[in-house]
Parts: structure tokens; C-alpha cells; sequence
């Protein structure tokens, strides 16, 4: 049971949740209930999640070093030792080899995209996660990227207004972490283990964080002026009540980050965050009664 319990925290099965992304681009189009793109999205979530996995623990072997001297990353499987080496790399083998089972049943170009992911995740790993600030840039494009995979799915686009929202708020979500890791490290000489930050950059990360997170709230207020929703929605109004919900979520979380909150993994606070779980029920539901009207509610 501990080896399984190890096992779990090596593939990092709780940041899967992150890869629920992939279902965005069909959420908001047309054929959103086209039922055969929703079972093809779940085979590329799981092949997503796989080859995400892989990538973790290749980061892990090559971070061991500055894991173990990481309060709480000395911990992960392969920094206590718990896996060698050698089982790190059998399971990033099967993790990989999983995934691409699974993508062969899929299209051609979600396949490359997914592939360039993996190539994208490890130059991450390997160089740019050490420079500041391009390390934040960096990951929000990896979000984006889990949205271009479920695109490439199911051969859908991704709308300018999807890309540019995306943009600022991952980037903003990045900083969030950043900002709190290094928050909560103020007193540690090895405050970033590896990473190119020390306490100066605290001011810094805050403002461009919060502006970055502002600005995508607006671009969501911008794409209601845009006359495509009025085809898509039942009562598009409706969709003002959104902005309202992503402003207090985004108030309340870097609040908290300012007050010194830990906030290790924003997504993963977010799914045990009380005030982050209402406003995330109230905002589904605002989207269900303004895509379909109140008909599917009655």
C-alpha cells in the first residue's frame, strides 16, 4: 500500500485536474453536444495526463538535488530515495508508453501537439524554469497548450478571446505561485532551490500578477460585446455575472497570497479552497442557465 500510495505522488495524479483544460474548447463551442467529441476528449485527457506524468518525473529526477533541499519537494518519491533512479525512469517509460497508446487512437495532429507539449515541458525543466519571470510566461503557455490539445482532438479552433484570456490569467496564476513560494521562503538562504528569484522580486511579481489577472477578466467583459455569443447563448447577459465571480476569486486568492498564505499549487488550493469551490459552483451555473437558458434547469 505505501509503494501505491508512492506510486500516486510520483505521477502526481492530483495535478491531472490541471488537465481538464482539455475540454474548454468544446465547452464553448457549437458542438457541445456532440457526444462522440466528448468520449474523444476523454481518451486525450488520459493520454494528456500520461504524458504530463512522464514529464513530472523526469523533472524529479533531474530536481532531485535541489528537492532535497526543498522543505516539503524533499519529500516527492525520488528526492526521499523511496524510487532510485532506475524505477524512476522504468515508470516515466510505462507513464510515456501509456500515453502514446492512447494517442494512437486519435488524430494526427493531436498527437504532434501533444509532442510538442512533452518537448515544451522538458525545456522548461531543464533551462527556462531557472529565469526570471520567462519561467512564468513559460508555463502559462503550457496551459494554453492542454487547451490546443483538446482542440486538436476534436478539430476545433481556439478563439482570439480564449487565447488571450488564457494568457493573462495562467500567467497570473504562475506568479501567484511565485509569489507565494518565495513569500513563505523569506527566511531560508536557499529561499528558490534552483529558481532565478530572491525576496526583491516580491513587489515585482505582485504587480504584474494582479494587473496580469485583472486583464483577464476584462478580456472576458470585452468578449461579451462580441456578437458570435448571441449564437451560442441563451441569454448571453447573463454571462455579465462571470466577470463579478472571476473578480472576487482573483481579490480573495492574492489576497490571501499577500497575507501569507501558502498557495503551493493555485489549482490544487482552489479544489480544497472553500470560498474557491462556491464561487466555482455558483460560475458553472451561471454558464449552464446562460448557454441553454432556463429550460434545462426547470
Amino acid at each position: 500500500m505505501k509503494t501505491f500510495i508512492q506510486f500516486i505522488k510520483l505521477i502526481r495524479i492530483h495535478h491531472w485536474s490541471k488537465n481538464l483544460l482539455i475540454f474548454i474548447p468544446l465547452l464553448v463551442s457549437p458542438e457541445i453536444k456532440n457526444l462522440y467529441s466528448w468520449q474523444t476528449l476523454m481518451i486525450a485527457f488520459f493520454a494528456f495526463s500520461f504524458c504530463a506524468s512522464t514529464t513530472y518525473i523526469i523533472n524529479d529526477i533531474l530536481d532531485k538535488g535541489n528537492d532535497r533541499n526543498h522543505p516539503k519537494k524533499k519529500n516527492r518519491p525520488i528526492a526521499s530515495t523511496f524510487f532510485n533512479i532506475y524505477e524512476g525512469v522504468f515508470f516515466a517509460i510505462l507513464m510515456a508508453s501509456i500515453s502514446i497508446y492512447l494517442a494512437s487512437y486519435l488524430n494526427t495532429i493531436f498527437c504532434f501537439t501533444l509532442f510538442l507539449y512533452f518537448i515544451s515541458a522538458q525545456i522548461y525543466s531543464i533551462k527556462i524554469k531557472k529565469i526570471h519571470i520567462i519561467d512564468c510566461i513559460a508555463l502559462s503557455i503550457l496551459y494554453i497548450m492542454r487547451l490546443m490539445c483538446g482542440a486538436a482532438a476534436v478539430n476545433l479552433s481556439i478563439s482570439f478571446w480564449l487565447l488571450s484570456f488564457s494568457l493573462f490569467f495562467f500567467f497570473s496564476i504562475a506568479l501567484l505561485k511565485r509569489y507565494s513560494e518565495l513569500a513563505n521562503r523569506a527566511s531560508d538562504s536557499k529561499l528558490m532551490f534552483g529558481r532565478g528569484y530572491n525576496v526583491s522580486d516580491l513587489p515585482l511579481i505582485a504587480n504584474l500578477g494582479i494587473p496580469s489577472a485583472l486583464l483577464s477578466i476584462l478580456v472576458i467583459g470585452l468578449y461579451l460585446n462580441d456578437e458570435k455569443i448571441h449564437s451560442l447563448y441563451q441569454i448571453p447577459n447573463l454571462l455579465f455575472l462571470l466577470l463579478l465571480t472571476s473578480l472576487v476569486w482573483v481579490c480573495s486568492v492574492w489576497s490571501k497570497a499577500l497575507k501569507g498564505i501558502e498557495i503551493h499549487d493555485p489549482i490544487s488550493f482552489a479544489l480544497k479552497d472553500l470560498t474557491s469551490l462556491v464561487l466555482f459552483i455558483i460560475s458553472v451555473g451561471i454558464f449552464i442557465i446562460a448557454r441553454f437558458g432556463m429550460t434545462l434547469v426547470q
